[in-house]
């Protein structure tokens, strides 16, 4: 199963995503969700046709900041 993040996120917050294992999805393509944990960023309307979790930014920002740890580079 993979953990997959929808919407309208900034490249910054992309990034560190992809660092922790998401998989990022930009809208461009007809995204294969199929065995996957869908995560919608700012589209709350999105997430409820998709039957998927909705995150605000915010609550985006808060999970980045919390995961932060993980996201450093061991000396």
């Amino acid at each position: 199963m993979k953990a997959v993040v929808l919407g309208n996120i900034t490249r910054r917050q992309a990034e560190a995503l992809k660092r922790l294992g998401f998989h990022v999805l930009n809208g461009s393509a007809k995204p294969d969700l199929d065995n996957s944990i869908v995560v919608v960023v700012d589209d709350r309307p999105l997430a409820e046709r998709l039957g998927a979790l909705y995150m605000s930014r915010e609550e985006l920002e808060e999970f980045l900041r919390f995961a932060e740890p993980e996201l450093r580079v061991p000396d």
